[in-house]
């Protein structure tokens, strides 16, 4: 939620309020119910300067205004005309839109931004009004046929507001959770699924009756290219190869620091691992990296296992350490299988 939104959806309830209170003057009026008309004629002098406080950006100051005025008008109408007009209905949806601004204040990390004590007063608005009105009758009855369009009126738009924002904000929470989840899951500098991930992916091969071949990979001489280019071109580098590894048709992983690990079925229709992955390695040995016009290489060496079903993963991962480790050892920039 941007504070240009927030301002937007401001702007165009301002002008839905403004729009239904030219409405009510017109139903008042032709019921003769006079107090209102002249209450309504206050409401759309209110919401014309509702519509200047949201183009100022006082958003906290023009939602606890709209939501009191709502209930003032609510209540007021109540006391005219009754309990079966339907006005009622309103002062409990409103409490929709009420924590609904205070959703997108605390997003805008507006300061007290607090709609609960707002609601509390709402609350105490119907209930004081339905006891009012059980020794205080309505001085004005509203003839039946505008009592029934009323309830109607006030119960689909109720009903619209309550379904509208209450699905939005199941969407937003939907949302959120599956962008924690992506947080929780992939690395941020490389966009690449993190060990956290990985290791859930690798418990669920367990399950599966396939073989797999599992290889660790490790920029050569990284912290070389930290101390030379600094941390910034470091970071330039395990995003470029990131980037690259990312397009590729097989699991990969950022397993720490400068390390990927790759994970893939052994199948016919699948590349053969040790052709693959010399493919990557030449691919990153040839790539002309690039950075504030420095221009260097970088390769990789490549640990290369394979397992089966039910076969000791910790082992497996230790295999292909090893395997990469030889191959550290003995010149860098190859595989060893």
């Amino acid at each position: 939620m941007t504070f240009n939104r927030a301002k937007l959806m401001s702007f165009g309830m301002c002008v839905c309020f403004l729009l239904i209170h030219f409405l009510m003057i017109s139903i008042f009026y032709q019921c003769g119910v006079t107090p209102m008309v002249k209450f309504n004629i206050f409401s759309i002098c209110f919401y014309i300067f509702m519509i200047f406080a949201v183009y100022k950006e006082w958003l906290l100051f023009s939602t606890i205004s709209i939501y009191l005025e709502v209930g003032l008008h609510m209540t007021l109408a109540i006391i005219f005309t009754g309990w079966n007009s339907g006005f009622q209905i309103t002062l409990i949806g409103m409490n929709v839109l009420a924590f609904y601004a205070e959703y997108t204040g605390r997003r805008l990390k507006l300061k007290h931004f607090r709609m609960v004590p707002i609601c509390m007063i709402g609350m105490c608005l119907y209930l004081g009004s339905y006891i009012y009105l059980n020794h205080h009758p309505a001085p004005y009855e509203l003839p039946a046929r505008a009592e029934f369009w009323l309830s109607l009126l006030w119960g689909f738009t109720t009903f619209s507001i309550n379904i509208f924002f209450i699905q939005f904000l199941v969407i937003i929470a939907n949302s959120s959770e599956e962008e924690l989840a992506y947080q929780l899951s992939h690395d941020k500098l490389t966009g690449l699924p993190n060990r956290y991930y990985l290791s859930e992916q690798l418990e669920s091969f367990k399950k599966e009756q396939n073989n797999y071949w599992l290889s660790i990979s490790d920029i050569d001489d990284f912290k070389k290219i930290n101390d030379t280019y600094g941390h910034d071109c470091g970071d330039y580098v395990l995003k470029t190869i990131g980037d690259l590894l990312a397009a590729k048709d097989v699991l990969c992983c950022r397993w720490g620091g400068e390390e990927f690990l790759f994970v893939g079925k052994l199948d016919k229709d699948r590349p053969e691992p040790h052709a693959f992955l010399e493919e990557i390695r030449k691919e990153i040995q040839n790539y002309s990296f690039e950075y504030e016009d420095i221009k260097f290489n970088v390769t990789m060496t490549f640990g290369l296992s394979t397992f089966s079903n039910g076969e000791d993963i910790d082992n497996v991962l230790k295999d292909a350490d090893d395997k990469l480790y030889q191959g550290k050892q003995s010149g860098k920039n190859k595989l060893v299988n």
